[in-house]
């Protein structure tokens, strides 16, 4: 049984029910299930006779929300003893968004920002000891906030001069790339102790999902080639200089990286696998997760460690 504690329900302006209803409106109730992750050879290894890349295997399959609305954004935090991620808060009249952290001794989820404004894509801060997180303030800005860890406070707009922010990831402990919504959309690099400071441009048509790379010094995201294709980049922002590594599998946007260097994404239900360095202009799938997931998934988030994936199920319409 999972158990959600504190969550209450809130009232808002009528300006910020429109807002909630706008970001709301498109995003479907999900669920999010952890499971175990492990390497595996592959059977063709022997044959080959050199080393080909591992195949990723999950088990021990566990459900960890159960709560009607919008539940996504997983990450995990506190040396993987815990998953924070962004949960709808249903209210009488309105409905937003709050920042829950799920604690994997207890069982249970906690609401950390608790707040009259929205928050979504908690990450972790350098340091370990907050989360950074979009937030939508009253007149509808979204921007990046730094949420203190123990009580879920919200203390510092990040980012004073860049806005709408929709999605980010930390470089080091001063520089965020960022992913700013407009048209078109831009992955825009911008530094948090120049409060005026509206980030430098890199590159446009991006995606939502920002990561650092494992075992290098780049980071990734995709960009929208034309109607059809989606490709995963790589960006050096020591030099500003971006890298094509491989065209997204048909139906897929969102990813994640693994530790030890596999870039994992989803196509409805099935997982698909590409190690960065291998060269393969293909993924791989290793895994089709219906029993788990009737419907589609779409975030997937590694721990630290890389022994856990969290991936958020979509949850099947009601059928007459």
């Amino acid at each position: 049984m999972v158990k959600v504690v504190k969550l209450i329900k809130l009232s808002m302006s009528s300006i910020f029910i429109c807002l909630i209803a706008f970001f709301t409106s498109a995003q479907s109730d999900s669920d999010i299930i952890v499971a175990s992750v492990s390497y595996e050879d592959r059977i063709s290894e022997a044959i080959v006779g050199k080393p080909l890349d591992k195949i990723i295997k999950l088990s021990n399959f566990q459900k960890i929300t159960d709560t009607p609305g919008y539940t996504n954004q997983p990450y995990f935090i506190n040396s993987d003893r815990a998953l924070a991620y962004t949960q709808m808060i249903k209210g009488e009249k309105i409905s937003q968004m709050d920042i829950l952290v799920y604690d994997f001794a207890t069982q249970s989820s906690t609401n950390l920002s608790n707040s009259l404004a929205s928050e979504y894509s908690p990450t972790p801060t350098p340091d370990g000891k907050g989360l950074s997180v979009i937030r939508v303030n009253s007149e509808g800005k979204q921007e990046l906030w730094l949420l203190q860890l123990d009580d879920g406070e919200a203390i510092k707009n990040l980012l004073p001069g860049v806005e709408p922010v929709g999605y980010h990831v930390w470089d080091g402990t001063t520089k965020v790339l960022l992913f700013v919504l407009g048209e078109p959309n831009t992955l825009r690099l911008a530094t948090i102790n120049k409060p005026t400071d509206q980030g430098t441009v890199l590159d446009t048509k991006i995606g939502p999902s920002l990561w650092a790379i494992p075992n290098s010094s780049l980071h990734s995201y995709t960009k929208n080639m034309d109607e059809t294709t989606w490709q995963l980049r790589s960006v050096n922002t020591q030099t500003n200089s971006m890298v094509a590594l491989v065209d997204m599998p048909a139906g897929s946007v969102h990813y994640a990286w693994s530790p030890q260097g596999y870039a994992v994404t989803a196509v409805q239900n099935k997982l698909y696998q590409w190690k960065y360095g291998s060269g393969a202009k293909k993924w791989t799938e290793f895994v089709d997760l219906t029993a788990q997931c009737p419907s589609d998934i779409s975030r997937v988030s590694f721990s630290k460690k890389g022994d856990k994936i969290a991936f958020v199920c979509v949850r099947q319409a009601p059928t007459d």
